[in-house]
């Protein structure tokens, strides 16, 4: 039987079995397993409930204040010079209840509705790119996993090609068949195999524990294979631009903060020239009962007072309408936040057209390169179909045919990592445009039709 052949089969049957005693994880468990088990996404979910908490409360702001008062008091009279003897003053209780409510209509509170959404806005922001940044980590590193195992599978292909290939020289040197500097080249040929499976094995052991410390995940696991390949059709850059920018998490932060220094600058400007009307109403109630002898025929009964107090105050600010005041210093840094997040704004949008035209390009010259690496694919099985034939028929010896099987699963790596160099800048133009890379993949994959 041809050596390719064999080994095929002893995988085929050694290793599902390995493999099913692993579970699978995969990467929406993984996913979803980081969201649960990342400090830092954790900490950002407590600082988005805590914005949304505080900004949602408005009856901090207009909560009235109420307050009770008692009092009681009593007493003797001592002997004196002109009291012959002690007694009793009796009793006297004071009840007392006040409500009041203070309003100021300044500035900030026109347009403190709109700061409250900003902030909202801004908080949810920045849940959302900590998430993005904690999605995308996770599904590189699920990926790349999945390409180590692959990887150590054609190691381990490799190494049992060369030992057969060593076994077979080792038997042609012992009779005089093959020189010493073959039978060298050999066992270093072999010596590389063992030293390149080594090196898969540890580098998916390094991948596995970043893996493991990025998720949360714990115990032995294997993952799903890497996903197919789909091949796209994309218009220009500047046309997914124009359709998706505004998905992005980026641009719509830098718009928030656009929004944000704007609504400051109204804020500053009204503080400086508007003036400040204030509004207090309190409400008295106060009531007392007494035995005391001094009370004459009230004493003993229960007698009330109420009182409704009100006044409104018009604050105008002289010294804000000054150049050069602390007020319209303030305005003015209001103002210059603004044309700062504008520049900003426009940064951003000039990032993002730069990632989407770059993500464009290494796509687009992947799927070049995946097309060529399929072709050496497809002449590297048919040059180890040929010496495997001529090796049956004793016109190639094993070490040739190691040298084209070595060939065959370099061309083979070489697909998977262009693959996976595929997959990713698939993922990330998907991400910088703000859309998941199913929808991607969906609206421009290339059809039948374009393929012919």
């Amino acid at each position: 039987m041809k050596i390719l052949q064999t080994i095929l089969i002893l995988l085929a049957v050694i290793l599902p079995l390995g493999a099913e005693s692993l579970p699978v994880v995969t990467l929406d468990e993984a996913l979803e397993s980081a969201s649960e088990n990342n400090a830092t996404l954790r900490m950002q979910a407590i600082a988005l409930n805590q914005t949304l908490r505080n900004e949602n409360n408005y009856v901090k702001d207009y909560l009235p204040t109420f307050g009770v008062s008692i009092s009681a008091d009593t007493g003797f009279t001592l002997p004196s010079a002109t009291v012959d003897k002690a007694s009793f003053n009796g009793f006297g209780l004071d009840l007392g209840a006040t409500a009041s409510f203070s309003y100021a209509l300044t500035g900030n509170k026109i347009t403190g509705n709109a700061s409250r959404e900003i902030s909202k806005a801004g908080a949810s922001l920045e849940y959302e790119s900590a998430q993005n940044t904690i999605e995308t980590a996770v599904t590189s590193s699920y990926w790349t996993l999945s390409t180590y195992d692959i990887a150590i599978e054609n190691a381990e292909l490799s190494l049992e090609d060369r030992r057969e290939s060593y076994k077979s020289t080792l038997e042609m040197y012992e009779r005089g068949m093959v020189d010493e500097l073959t039978m060298s080249n050999v066992e270093m040929a072999l010596n590389n195999a063992e030293i390149a499976l080594r090196q898969a094995r540890n580098d998916k052991d390094l991948a596995m524990a970043s893996f493991k410390a990025l998720t949360g995940l714990s115990g032995d696991f294997q993952t799903e294979p890497l996903p197919d390949t789909v091949m796209l059709s994309l218009p220009s850059p500047e046309e997914l631009f124009t359709d998706y920018a505004e998905n992005s998490v980026s641009i719509r932060t830098a718009r928030n903060n656009l929004r944000n220094a704007q609504n400051s600058e109204k804020s500053m400007t009204l503080n400086q020239y508007m003036p400040t009307v204030s509004a207090d109403i309190t409400y008295t109630y106060g009531g007392s009962v007494s035995s005391k002898a001094q009370m004459t025929a009230a004493a003993g009964e229960y007698q009330d007072a109420h009182s409704l107090t009100g006044k409104v105050a018009v604050s105008i600010p002289l010294s804000s309408y000054i150049p050069g005041s602390q007020a319209d210093e303030n305005r003015k840094a209001a103002s210059d936040a603004v044309d700062t997040a504008a520049i900003a704004l426009q940064s951003a949008q000039d990032t993002l057209l730069n990632d989407i035209r770059s993500s464009v390009m290494s796509i687009q010259q992947q799927q070049s390169s995946l097309g060529m690496l399929e072709s050496s694919l497809t002449l590297a099985q048919r040059a180890y179909s040929l010496a495997e034939e001529a090796y049956e028929s004793g016109l190639l010896s094993a070490d040739e045919l190691s040298d084209s099987r070595t060939d065959l699963l370099n061309a083979q790596n070489s697909l998977l990592s262009a693959r996976l160099g595929h997959l990713l800048s698939s993922y990330t133009l998907a991400d910088n445009l703000g859309i998941e890379l199913q929808e991607l993949q969906d609206t421009y994959h290339i059809t039948e039709e374009e393929t012919v």
